[in-house]
């Protein structure tokens, strides 16, 4: 005989970055240590970098964490998710990741650059290769 329950109910409230248009896929995106230094409000573009470990000559790259793209980033710097809740990393129990949309629609008045800039439209473009659509 299988266990039936009603465990509770979560309800997220406030201004979120996804939309219903193209459903979302969430992630928790582990922060930088450089990412934990200031509050990141909703619609803050991400990067991907490299956790490293070691000396700087023999320095070997041991995993990827995640903090807000900035408007002087080169090119080459991809935005590869967007936050969809605030996020305090601040503090003695500040938040260690953020919660992101890697996948599915975005507001497009909400995205903005760590340094809060509006994304450029190749930024936006980046965005959509890397299956986030902003509407």
């Amino acid at each position: 005989m299988a266990n039936e329950g009603y465990l509770g109910k979560h309800t997220l409230s406030g201004e979120r970055a996804a939309t219903g248009d193209h459903p979302a896929v969430l992630h928790h995106l582990p922060l930088s240590a450089s990412a934990k230094a200031a509050v990141i409000p909703v619609g803050t573009v991400m990067k991907r970098v490299d956790v490293m470990e070691g000396e700087s000559g023999g320095a070997k790259v041991v995993g990827a964490a995640w903090e807000p793209l900035l408007s002087t980033d080169a090119a080459t710097v991809l935005p590869v998710a967007v936050v969809d809740t605030p996020c305090d990393p601040t503090g003695e129990n500040g938040e260690s990741s953020a919660l992101c949309v890697v996948h599915g629609g975005v507001k497009n008045r909400v995205l903005k650059t760590g340094d809060g800039k509006a994304l450029t439209d190749i930024q936006t473009a980046q965005l959509v290769e890397h299956g986030i659509y902003p509407a």
